[in-house]
């Protein structure tokens, strides 16, 4: 193991099964995941995509503030976080959607509130890609750095490697990672485009898997350097915080790499996905047989799914542990993947349970394997987490849980 001892404090999360990452947990495990459908939120134009949206009666923007506003109270709330740490703290927001979702949301309304006059274009800039991060450090008091990553689909998976680094240098005290992804025209129709949607279903790994469904979610992670596994916050073992947590998790082995040779594909022979997992098992000093388990991207497109399951079976082989994609039960939350993923898994394993893949129905020869169909115990151990997205971008990581 590497000397660093970076803990993940606290995390909360919004998704189409709940609106916190306990109740996400809770519907995963039991299996109350409902198909995608089609989109009710009001800035949206066309109402024919399906997608795991988040059920809400108000306005678009107050959903995606409301979203924010859920996901960062519980964090803090469950890492028993003080005012003064909040204020300490540098905020890391990774997402796609979160730049745009308010010029859709003008745009909607400029609509609405003028029928009789031609529509205007839609607005593609941004107010800054700040905007979210200086939203949310306003609101909640933050006074350290605040970054955004904006990379596709493992904006928010680089934004909690590079935290862990960040930590790991000294350079700050404590990291909380956001993760955010409204719903969005662009995205919809632009992966409708590229002929990366399903319209059916998102079948992970699967013979039959045709494309992705996007997932409206958001997500927040606190993560900080060595903190105590009883005394936190100035809690003695007698006054634990209000929602401590039953297990230690540490965050191991963050690795980055951009892959130049293609913009959309990690490479379907599956090497540069055994290279990258490879380069965080080396970095964690964690071996191969001590995997529990794999959060895998898989998405549900052809490339994608073929390139990171050849990965897989080439590193792990006949040796492979069970692999589970939540983007089947809730979609491919975009830039927020990373942090969603991690704060509803750790969910599941404070619940001492590895949920079970959705979608699945058919092994593809090509890959050889099938995703795990069966929720498992939450063993002790190493788990790996990997995200392969466009740009030639990729992130993989390992949560120990202790």
């Amino acid at each position: 193991m590497t000397k660093s001892n970076i803990c993940i404090r606290g995390w909360g999360a919004v998704t189409t099964l709940g609106w916190s990452a306990e109740e996400s947990a809770v519907n995963l495990i039991a299996g109350r995941v409902h198909p995608a459908a089609a989109c009710l939120s009001p800035h949206l134009i066309n109402s024919n995509y399906r997608a795991f949206e988040i059920p809400y009666s108000g306005g678009s923007l107050d959903k995606a503030r409301l979203m924010l506003n859920s996901v960062l109270d519980e964090a803090i709330k469950r890492a028993g976080l003080t005012a003064a740490e909040i204020a300490e703290s540098c905020l890391l927001v990774g997402t796609t959607g979160g730049l745009f979702i308010r010029n859709e949301y003008e745009f909607t309304e400029t609509v609405r509130c003028n029928p009789q006059k031609e529509t205007p274009a839609i607005a593609c800039r941004n107010r800054g890609p700040g905007e979210v991060s200086d939203w949310i450090v306003r609101k909640f008091g933050i006074k350290g750095i605040a970054m955004t990553f904006s990379m596709a689909c493992v904006s928010s998976s680089h934004a909690l490697v590079v935290a862990a680094g960040l930590l790991e240098q000294g350079k700050i005290k404590r990291a909380i990672v956001v993760g955010y992804e409204p719903l969005l025209n662009l995205t919809l129709h632009g992966f409708a485009s590229l002929l990366l949607y399903d319209d059916d279903q998102c079948r992970p790994f699967c013979k039959r898997r045709s494309g992705m469904q996007i997932g409206e979610s958001a997500a927040a992670v606190i993560m900080e350097q060595d903190v105590p596994i009883i005394c936190r916050a100035g809690n003695t073992d007698k006054e634990k915080p209000p929602a401590a947590n039953k297990h230690v998790y540490k965050f191991k082995g963050g690795y980055l790499h951009n892959d130049n040779a293609s913009l959309t594909s990690a490479g379907v022979d599956g090497v540069l996905v055994c290279s990258v997992i490879g380069q965080t098992l080396r970095k964690a000093g964690v071996p191969l047989q001590d995997i529990v388990a794999i959060k895998a991207h898989g998405t549900g497109t052809q490339d994608n799914d073929l390139s990171e399951g050849r990965g897989l079976w080439k590193l792990f082989g006949e040796k492979l542990p069970p692999v589970i994609s939540l983007k089947g039960a809730i979609g491919h939350s975009l830039g927020a993947a990373g942090a969603v993923e991690t704060a509803v898994w750790l969910s599941c394993c404070e619940k001492g349970i590895i949920p079970r893949s959705f979608g699945f129905t058919e092994i593809d020869p090509e890959i050889g394997f099938a995703p795990s169909q069966v929720n498992t115990p939450a063993a002790c151990g190493a788990y790996l987490f990997t995200y392969f997205g466009f740009g030639g971008t990729c992130t993989s990581y390992l949560i120990i849980k202790e």
